[in-house]
């Protein structure tokens, strides 16, 4: 049972979703193509400036290889010597990358491998790039959303209220302290320009949010471990699960293991982040996400902690997320007490 569709709670997370990252001229396209089995295909997107950021989104119905190339390696190709991008897929695949030289690129679909043909679908969306930064303007908006937030999340657990702030730190960081909250600009702008999708970015700031409250609850609610960066990991997807947002979960952690490089070069831009990005935090996330007895094995640390409203819902739902006897437990001992 997803929490907010069957209360109707927005919840606030249109704040994290939707952050508002800057400011660039945009274009996209989409193209619709079958590659023989034994062949492959390429589309040219024409003159692209340095400092683009291109973002390709491509889904198949089998498996195929795909690269971005430059015209040198388009041309020379299949002896590639340096693709902006290169991998293989099954079923769906996204990733961008930021052009350092200006000219035409291209898109290459192999299926020289295959037995079948493949029907793939490419949407390519660029963005004139540069030095990313959030206006003062998206900074008031921003913090209006997470008060609200906030505020939302008191309707669900109880804790002592904290503030959640959004300002420039002088630092790409995002943390959590006895004080609340510190969501700094910079780290937003270091995501953007790192990875050149909204998408991307506010998944991970969602997920970062949900990561750093964990910090918070867990400490407020006495857990001997409220200070490990896994646990804060694995109860920010149980939450987020519990929330109706599993696909936000899934889509932030299979991008980021697709991508060692670009995790490395997060990781070297946030030199004091308590929580490295890598490829193994990505699996492990995964895997939570993907274990139907997560939120089970979280019941224990969330169900005495939600109000008395909330796990009577959870009690006539036909499909409670929590064991329905721990549920009947909890409810017997408040009403007793």
């Amino acid at each position: 049972m997803k929490l907010t569709r069957a209360w109707g709670w927005a919840l606030a997370f249109a704040c994290v979703i939707g952050f508002p990252i800057p400011l660039f001229a945009a274009a996209e396209g989409t193209f619709t193509t079958e590659v023989p089995p034994g062949k492959w295909k390429a589309v040219r997107v024409r003159n692209l400036p340095a400092a683009a950021v291109i973002a390709v989104e491509a889904n198949s119905n089998g498996g195929v290889g795909i690269a971005f190339l430059n015209g040198t390696d388009y041309k020379n190709f299949p002896a590639i010597a340096q693709p902006l991008f290169q991998g293989r897929f099954e079923q769906r695949l996204s990733f961008s990358v930021t052009i350092t030289t200006p000219g035409d690129y291209y898109a290459l679909l192999d299926n020289r491998s295959g037995s079948a043909a493949r029907q793939v679908v490419v949407k390519i969306k660029g963005s004139r790039g540069g030095k990313a930064r959030v206006s003062p303007a998206s900074i008031a908006k921003l913090q209006a959303s997470l008060d609200e937030f906030e505020r939302k999340l008191t309707q669900i657990f109880i804790f002592r209220s904290f503030p959640m702030q959004v300002k420039r730190c002088g630092m790409a960081q995002a943390f959590a302290s006895a004080k609340g909250i510190v969501l700094c600009t910079e780290y937003a702008e270091k995501l953007y320009e790192t990875l050149g999708e909204k998408d991307k970015v506010s998944d991970a700031l969602l997920f970062t949010v949900f990561h750093e409250l964990g910090h918070i609850l867990l400490a407020q609610w006495k857990s001997p471990v409220f200070d490990n960066e896994e646990v804060a990991d694995e109860f920010a997807t149980a939450v987020m699960i519990l929330l109706g947002l599993k696909d936000r979960v899934k889509a932030k952690a299979e991008f980021f293991e697709a991508q060692p490089a670009r995790l490395e070069a997060l990781a070297k831009s946030f030199k004091d982040d308590r929580h490295p990005l890598s490829a193994q935090r990505a699996r492990n996330i995964l895997r939570w996400a993907n274990d139907p007895a997560l939120l089970r094995k979280w019941q224990g640390q969330l169900l005495p902690h939600m109000r008395t409203a909330v796990i009577e819902k959870l009690e006539r739902a036909s499909a409670p997320p929590f064991d329905r006897a721990v549920i009947a437990r909890e409810l017997a001992a408040r009403r007793q007490g």
